[in-house]
């Protein structure tokens, strides 16, 4: 489970990186892209802040109270 959870991670990762680099070039049929790129930034954060969240209740979870 944690390889197919780091593997989604980045393959959202690198392609939102693909994504801002495309669209940095600034050709006009690139333009349709960009709410590609707002969505896989969207779903990377979001990603980003349950995992962190996941990872801070696990860790509290071995303190002695």
């Amino acid at each position: 489970m944690d390889d197919i959870l780091t593997n989604w991670l980045l393959g959202l990762i690198a392609a939102l990186l693909a994504v801002l680099v495309l669209d940095s070039t600034g050709e006009p049929f690139l333009a349709p892209l960009a709410p590609v790129a707002n969505v896989l930034a969207l779903v990377t954060f979001l990603a980003f802040v349950i995992l962190t969240g996941a990872f801070l209740v696990y860790t509290a979870s071995f303190r002695d109270l």
